[in-house]
This record gives structure tokens, sequence and C-alpha cells, in this order.
């Protein structure tokens, strides 16, 4: 430490604990309540600080961060409203499993609900969206105080990793005075560790569990959001050779493999009513976050399989289809890993049936984007088709993540998005978190209203040269011109959509990003290289499309690989 930090004792404790558990990166918003903490974390060479402005921002800023690098990464703020900016990043950091240390400076007890300035009941606020809440003491005087903070300081970090990774919260009273320094005093104790096993089957549960796969007549393998994760992907792989198996991935799941079957939805759409039997399996092995197909969970809702076994460490029972039959408490590779070995290759047509179906739905799909109008399917087929091969791609809710899914068979990089929640209220600020701790490109493709509600995700000095924005500008909520429901109600344009004349830029140009744009497939082939190759500032790219095109464009896309089938 080269600096004074603040007087105050159990902030020199909090700060000292996070150095010793190996906090590198914190995520601090200005406020005064905060004082003694930006003080304290500012003079700690171990940890880096960065200001955002706006809490909700600056939670999915540190959710992009805490994404690419997979460890935990803290937030500051004051007290009051400040600290509830944060719930929509703390949501989505609880369900997409990413570890978030929130540290939020507050009032001392006596003075919660005496109607004193910026003060609001902040103990238990996140309690839905936490695996682990504390209030520390307002002071750390006494022994007893001191090893009770610093052990509760410790269990938050464990539980933010261990055993999935997840938001923690830590809760700090602070009284006034709140900006004197002194000299830290060193902790006597070491900050505790936990180590915990990896969870593996027992022999007896091993030969059961492959007895029952082996019975199975069909075997489909269905994945959701994953890290990149190059061992889950070897030994799936393998398990793909076997014919009376499939493998079903999502852009999102970040696996590659020639016999993966991917385009869920591009599959789904073409299985009529009389091919759903055959197509559908004996056996469901789930794993992974969120999957993005409505049309995948409809039909093995309606069409169960005998048996659906979901693999998964977190606490929560997860019945996605509505018919699980066992619950597997481990991390998919290891349980991949354990039974690979045991399960045999059984001579059936069931992957070679949907092998032929995907080649079929591709050529259909090539047919139609080839020959299809200026929209954002013949724009976006341009854009996956040609992302360049070192980059990082961010989806943004709700329509690109979906459009992504009809490319995927183009798409050969890493792919994220905020699936937890699946909202739209901070993807360009995950994506300039992500963005800002990668050395190689990351393309964010958003729509519109996904740009313009996070806008402030570009009101900070942490944009680099190596990230690209994608506007796909329609004027309004495209995904409501194609949902059932909203399509056919009168409320659809000012109420759904929320048509809108706005454009990207002067945003852009505010702060300080290059500005291209297109309203052409001819203006797109010109503008796209510069876009991509642009290396001294980060760039902006407003596509414009016709929103009211794009939905029938897009239903007929779907009624194409219904006749094809």
């Amino acid at each position: 430490m080269t600096k004074t930090i603040s007087d105050k004792s159990i902030v020199q404790i909090l700060v000292q604990q996070c150095v010793k558990l190996g906090l590198k990166e914190l995520v601090i918003s200005p406020g005064s309540r905060n004082a003694p903490l930006i003080i304290s974390f500012h003079a700690m060479d171990e940890i880096k600080c960065y200001t955002v402005v706006d809490e909700r921002s600056a939670g999915f800023f540190a959710l992009g961060m805490a994404q690419q690098l997979r460890r935990p990464v803290a937030l500051a703020c004051t007290s009051g409203s400040a600290v509830l900016n944060y719930a929509p990043a703390i949501a989505e950091a609880f369900y997409q499993e990413l570890p978030l240390v929130v540290l939020t400076a507050d009032r001392p007890p006596e003075w919660v609900g005496q109607a004193d300035g910026q003060t609001i009941n902040q103990s238990s606020v996140f309690a839905n969206f936490i695996k682990y809440g504390v209030d520390l003491p307002v002071s750390a005087d006494h022994p007893d105080d001191q090893w009770y903070a610093e052990r509760c300081i410790a269990e938050a970090f464990h539980k933010s990793n261990h055993p999935v990774m997840g938001p923690v919260h830590i809760n700090i009273p602070l009284r006034e005075p709140l900006y004197g320094r002194t000299s830290a005093t060193n902790l006597k104790r070491a900050a505790f560790r936990n180590l915990m096993p990896d969870a593996v089957l027992s022999e007896n549960q091993l030969i059961g569990l492959a007895e029952q796969w082996n019975k199975a007549e069909s075997v489909m393998l269905l994945t959701g959001v994953l890290p990149p994760n190059e061992e889950l992907n070897k030994v799936l792989n393998r398990l793909a050779e076997n014919a009376n198996t499939v493998v079903l991935t999502e852009t999102t799941s970040n696996l590659k493999g020639e016999k993966f079957v991917g385009c869920i939805d591009r599959q789904i759409f073409s299985i009529n009513e009389y091919e759903t039997a055959l197509f559908k399996p004996s056996m469901l092995i789930t794993f992974g976050g969120q999957i993005v197909s409505k049309q995948i969970k409809n039909i093995l809702r309606e069409n169960p399989p005998k048996t659906h076994w979901h693999i998964a460490l977190n606490d929560h029972v997860i019945d996605t289809f509505q018919h699980l039959s066992l619950s597997v408490k481990m991390m998919p590779l290891n349980f991949f890993m354990q039974i690979a070995d045991r399960v045999d290759n059984k001579k059936s047509r069931y992957q070679e049936m949907w092998h032929q179906r995907r080649e079929k739905n591709r050529k259909a799909h090539l047919t139609y984007v080839d020959e299809v109008q200026w929209s954002d399917l013949k724009a976006l087929s341009h854009i996956f088709c040609q992302l360049p091969q070192d980059t990082d791609l961010q989806l943004a809710n709700s329509t690109p993540v979906r459009y992504a899914q009809l490319f995927q068979d183009e798409i050969k990089v890493n792919t994220f998005a905020n699936r937890g929640t699946s909202g739209i209220d901070g993807c360009v600020s995950t994506a300039v978190g992500a963005a800002f701790v990668q050395r190689k490109p990351t393309m964010l493709i958003t729509g519109d209203l996904s740009f313009f509600y996070d806008s402030n995700a570009l009101w900070n000095k942490y944009l680099k040269p190596n990230f690209k924005i994608v506007v796909m500008n329609n004027g309004g909520g495209g995904i409501f011109r194609f949902i059932p429901g909203p399509s056919e109600t009168e409320e659809l344009e000012e109420f759904f959509e929320a048509k809108h004349h706005q454009s990207a830029e002067y945003l852009a140009r505010a702060y300080g990003l290059k500005y291209l744009s297109c309203a052409s497939e001819e203006e797109l082939s010109v503008v796209y290289q510069e876009f991509v190759e642009e290396n001294e500032q980060a760039t902006l790219l407003e596509v414009f499309t016709s929103g009211e095109k794009n939905g029938k464009i897009l239903r007929k896309y779907f009624k194409s690989l219904q006749s094809n089938s």
C-alpha cells in the first residue's frame, strides 16, 4: 500500500480481506457515503478501480468483466436508490451464474426509517437474487466484531465461486465523518479458504446410470447457455459419434462439432405433427443455462421423452420441460467425462434422421436468404457470415439473439448474451465491460430499443478500439412483429413496438465512437469492411431496415421451412 486509507476499522478489514481473497477489479460509482470505500480501495495496488457513474450500467459493466474473466468482480456504490439500480445486473448475474461482489455503503441502522436523506432499508434488499448477504458491523473495535467481519467477507467470496458462481452482497453501514484517513493496521488472521472437491459418481451410481442410458432407443443431449469449454466440447463430440444420439446446440452454447445439430428453430419448424414421434427422444439429457428456442421447449413439453435428466450443480431443481425424472447435481463436464466410456454406440437411424433434416433445411435456408429482399434477415446474413475469426460476439435481447440461432452454422466465434433474465436493460454495458478486459475484438449486435435503453453504457472512458457495435434500427421493437399476440393488436406500434424515428448517430459521435451507416445490401457491403477493420477507435454501424417488412419476411421464412419438410 502506498497511500493512506479510511480510518474506519470496518473498511480497513473489508479492503484487506478483499486483497487477501484475490479481488483484482472494482467498479465504483461516485458518491459520498461510499467515500471510505473509494479512498481505501484506491490505495490498494493489488486492485484496479474503474469509475462508471450510472449504477445500472456499472452493474452490467462489471458483469461483462466477470463473464470474460471467470472470477469475482466487485461493485461499490453510495446509499439509497443508487443501491437499487444494481438490481437488474445482480438478477442477471444470479441466473447466469456470474460472480459479482456487491459492496453497498449504508447509513448506520439507527437512522434507517428516520426521514434522513438518501436512506432506505438496504438490509437483504437483493435477497431473492444473491447467494449470500451480510450487514457488516458499523465498527470493528471489539475483537469479536473483527473476527465476525473477516469471517463473513471470506464466506461471501467463497459463495461467489462455489459450488457454482453467483452474486453476493456485503452491506456496509458507515457513520460520519466519512473522509478521515490513517495508515492501515495489518490483520492478524489470514483469510480462510474452502476446499470444494469435485462431485463424482460412485461406481454403483455410474453402473446404474449407464444401464439406463444404454437401454434408451434414442438420446437427445440439449444444451443451453455455456461458457467456452474445450474439454466439454471434446467429450460431447465423442458422444455425438453414437448413432442413437443427437446433440442439439444453440449459438450461446459455444459448442462446435460436425455432428452437432444447431439452428434448433430451423429444424423444429420443419417437423410436422406426423413426424414428431420420430424426432422426439426416448431419453432427454439437458445441461447449461437458459435455452433460447421456445420451439424446442414447446415440442418437448407436448411430446415428453420417457426419461429426462438435468445435469447442474446449482441448488435449483430445474424442470423446464415439465417431465423431469432425475436431477444430477454435478458439473456437466465431470458427469459426461465419467459416463462417456460406459455408453454403448447402438445401431440406430435416429442421428442420421436429424442430420438429413439439418442438411435439407440448410439448403432451404440458403436459398431463401439468397433471394430475400433487404431486411434484418438479409443484413444479418452478411454480418454473421463475415465475422472476423478472432472476435467475441455479444448478442443483445430480444431479436439479435434469436436471429443468431438461424445462422449458427456460420458463426464460428465465441458467443455471449444476457440470457439469465433475458432483459434488454444492460446488453450494451455488458458488452462494453467484456470488451474492456479482452484484447481481441468484441462485436455487439443489438436492436435499436436495447441500444437506446442502455445508451449510458457509452458514458465512460473504457471504450477501447476493439469494441464494435451493430445497431439494427428498424424503428422499434422488432420482435413484436413476429411473436404471436402483439402483432395482431391495434396497440402494436405505440405500446409494444414503441415505434420511433431516432438514430444512433449523435449518441455515437457524442461519446467518441466512429459512426457508419447503411440502408441497403450494397451500402452494407461497402461499409462493413471498414467497420471490422477500424482499429483506432470504437465504432458503431447503424443498419436501417423496415420493421413492417422484417416481420413478414421472417414469418415467410419459417413457412418456407414447413413447406420444405
